[in-house]
């Protein structure tokens, strides 16, 4: 992926912007509610899943688009989960928005997390398989291809009850290019709901 000052300044800026809004909502809390309502940390065997909404931001050669993900997750200690997604995102291509570069993701690894306040702050990393597609409007669809890649990244989880919660994550796909075709890797910016139960 070859980041431009452009792509760089407005990842930057938009996760500035979440990371600012989460440690506001931290900051403001009652300390009363902080008080009678701790935050849990999930026990081991807990599951929980949810879904989020957000920006993709891809390489140079495609337009920032909307992302959407599911997910379910196992806490197999009380600070540590295994966590497996599935990812969509079809963003256009640069000056020719009737072309998209389709990409559905199924991502595997594990989060850390910690607690402050309300909230849960984790660390999280894993692998995955992206299946890729570039569709054109005016020409046949090259085929489909699937590639490897890893990804990283962080977030929190903004504690509403025992059983729910808000999400914000920022995470960066790095995925494997063959010589010749478009880049997959990309960051993303994503809010959502998360149930435990």
């Amino acid at each position: 992926m070859i980041l431009t000052t452009r792509h760089v300044s407005r990842t930057i800026k938009s996760a500035v912007f979440a990371l600012t809004f989460a440690l506001t909502l931290a900051a403001f809390a009652p300390d009363a509610r902080a008080q009678t309502t701790p935050v849990a940390t999930p026990d081991k065997g807990v599951i929980a899943y949810g879904g989020d909404v957000g920006a993709l931001f891809p390489d140079e050669e495609f337009e920032d688009t909307l992302t959407w993900d599911a997910y379910g997750e196992y806490y197999v200690h009380p600070r540590i989960s295994v966590r497996g997604m599935f990812v969509w995102a079809n963003p256009g291509v640069t000056n020719r928005t009737e072309d998209h570069f389709r990409q559905v993701k199924l991502l595997f690894g594990g989060a850390y997390n910690f607690k402050y306040k309300l909230l849960r702050p984790f660390a999280e990393g894993g692998a995955g398989v992206h299946f890729v597609r570039l569709k054109r409007f005016d020409a046949p669809d090259p085929d489909g291809e699937t590639r490897g890649g890893l990804y990283f990244g962080g977030g929190s989880d903004i504690v509403l009850t025992k059983e729910s919660a808000i999400k914000v994550e920022l995470r960066w796909d790095v995925v494997s290019q063959p010589t010749g075709f478009p880049d997959a890797t990309s960051a993303s910016l994503t809010f959502g709901y998360k149930r435990y139960f």
